[in-house]
């Protein structure tokens, strides 16, 4: 288990690091071909390519995004990651959204991921 438990984890970092450095090439190296993603805000699944273009259409409005705080749990087949997204806008405000990931991992790569974030602060910039 321990090998496991730090590929998920080395994974994870991985993805959210090439996520705050802009490296597309990095995110898709964290997905499995087929990787979805599902999203409680709009409850619609999307595969890998979909998630990087939204990341590139999110740096329009967003000057810089950190995933901060990541608490990592996981388990056989994945992980589970609680953390706190904080953006600041190109106008200079600030968000911090709550949120958790429940990832599915084969052969060292994400194949599914679900992700909830607390969305009644996506308008509260402080």
């Amino acid at each position: 288990m321990a090998t496991i438990d730090t590929g998920h984890r080395a994974l994870c970092h991985a993805l959210f690091d090439a996520i705050e450095a802009e490296d597309l090439d990095a995110m898709r190296a964290c997905y499995a071909p087929d990787m979805t993603l599902w999203f409680n805000v709009t409850g619609k699944e999307v595969g890998g390519e979909d998630t990087i273009a939204a990341q590139i259409e999110g740096r329009k409005i967003q000057r810089r995004r950190t995933y901060d705080d990541r608490i990592i749990n996981t388990f056989d087949d994945g992980y589970v990651v609680q953390y706190t997204c904080n953006v600041v806008l190109h106008d200079g405000k600030r968000r911090s959204l709550s949120a958790c990931a429940v990832a599915t991992v084969h052969d060292g790569r994400i194949v599914r991921l679900a992700e909830y974030m607390d969305s009644s602060k996506f308008g509260a910039p402080r």
